[in-house]
């Protein structure tokens, strides 16, 4: 994208087709049906409050130059066939339906890194599955049924009568809305590495301003979808990352940073009548559709199941935005990563097994879980090099420490049940045998060194 460059005339946004290509490319894929003190440490409160030391004024990524073309700033039409959504109901899936979560991931080619960017989807449902969400859902309303205590029901606010309709609706948005996985496949100028140094920035950014979870999903999606329709130079990779974060804290907050808050946060790099130039031209490649659902939502769904218990919100909430940084998350629905970090969060904290009413309250069982789970784990393993911003965030008492007790707990031997004789793994373990290639992730730049 080229800040400096005029928006283009009447009908210059993408074509229907080209904005149904991201999700056509996703759906191939997914085969859907349309005070806490962690544990590990000893109690003490020293060093509580010393957070990492930033600066007062985040720097511009420095990144080669790069004389620019107007090619590079060409949309790449690609043709993807949409799948029949429909679940997969065949009778020889339920004998295997306990093993189902090792075999469904599927896997895709990326010319960027020369190597396989596997992609998180949420398993196919058997009937032994739906089978199991309908009694997970009789359960849970015969328990509920007249009472009068539930909060929800109480509060008018809530709208509790609406609840499935709308989560209904929102699983249909989360899937339209979501970016191609393999839009680095018409990427000239970057690949995925860049993408993580960005994300580290947006991140950093994003707690700098003190903005909204909601706020920081949200940017991320504007940036994959916007890439998915858009080639873009690395000069103005940064670019995109900031004026993604400016509207989508435009859409969720109710005081949003400036432009001037946000071209100071790049160091100058681009002047505000290119940020400003910027805001358009992404409004009109994302066609205006902003309201894409994200993860905080169903993970509030979710944690009732949790009695909404705060230490597992907090270590699920870090889970979640571990997801943010690594490119197999990109095309995953936030319905499926929000259930996948509670289990994992439930799992660390020994709080027990995913119940009947977590499968109602987020859609997915726990054999769906198990690829998901294990590789959000594997992120974790090397999180002050995997994700650095987000493991010095969730290292503050502000954020209870969480990824310090993610971090010893990892240290101390945890284990996923459904891997417990595997010494260490790897999730390419975890999947069809049919994509036998080697596991490759981008280790990100950091930022600040």
């Amino acid at each position: 994208m080229d800040a400096v460059e005029e928006l283009p005339g009447e009908g210059c946004g993408p074509s229907a087709s080209e904005k149904r290509q991201p999700c056509a490319s996703v759906s191939e894929y997914l085969n859907i049906i349309t005070d806490w003190q962690s544990p590990s440490l000893d109690g003490s409160d020293a060093g509580a409050d010393q957070h990492v030391a930033r600066p007062d004024k985040l720097i511009n990524i420095d990144l080669p130059d790069y004389e620019e073309n107007p090619a590079d700033l060409r949309v790449h039409p690609v043709s993807f066939v949409t799948p029949d959504n429909q679940a997969d109901l065949s009778d020889y899936e339920d004998e295997d339906y306990d093993d189902q979560g090792y075999t469904t991931a599927h896997s895709g080619r990326d010319n960027t890194t020369g190597g396989v960017t596997m992609i998180m989807a949420p398993p196919k449902l058997t009937k032994k599955g739906i089978a199991e969400i309908e009694a997970a859902r009789e359960l849970v309303e015969t328990k509920y049924q007249g009472d009068v205590k539930n909060e929800e029901f109480v509060d008018i606010g809530m709208v509790a009568e609406y609840g499935e309709e709308i989560f209904a609706y929102m699983k249909e948005m989360e899937m339209e809305l979501l970016p191609n996985p393999h839009y680095m496949d018409i990427q000239n100028d970057i690949q995925w590495s860049m993408r993580s140094v960005l994300i580290d920035w947006v991140v950093q950014v994003h707690l700098r301003f003190q903005l909204l979870p909601e706020t920081l999903f949200l940017a991320v999606n504007y940036i994959d979808r916007f890439l998915s329709v858009k080639v873009v130079s690395m000069t103005k990779l940064q670019l995109v990352g900031a004026t993604a974060l400016l509207l989508a804290a435009k859409y969720e907050e109710i005081n949003c940073p400036s432009v001037q808050e946000m071209v100071y946060m790049v160091d100058g790099g681009y002047a505000q009548e290119d940020v400003l130039k910027a805001e358009r031209f992404m409004l009109t490649m994302l066609g205006f559709a902003l309201g894409w659902p994200g993860p905080m939502s169903f993970m509030r769904r979710i944690s009732k199941a949790d009695d909404y218990d705060s230490e597992i919100r907090t270590v699920a909430k870090y889970f979640l935005e571990v997801t943010l940084m690594d490119e197999r998350f990109v095309a995953s629905p936030p319905s499926y990563t929000a259930a996948g970090a509670q289990c994992l969060a439930r799992l660390m904290l020994k709080r027990g097994d995913w119940t009947p009413e977590h499968v109602h309250y987020s859609g997915y069982t726990y054999t769906q879980l198990k690829p998901l789970i294990a590789t959000i784990l594997d992120c974790c393993r090397t999180g002050r090099k995997h994700h650095q911003a987000i493991y010095d965030k969730y290292s503050t008492r502000v954020f209870k420490r969480a990824s310090i007790f993610v971090e010893g707990q990892i240290m101390g031997g945890f284990k996923l049940p459904f891997l417990h004789n595997v010494p260490y793994y790897s999730t390419r373990d975890l999947f069809d045998e049919a994509h036998p290639a080697p596991l490759v992730m981008a280790a990100p730049i950091h930022l600040l060194g």
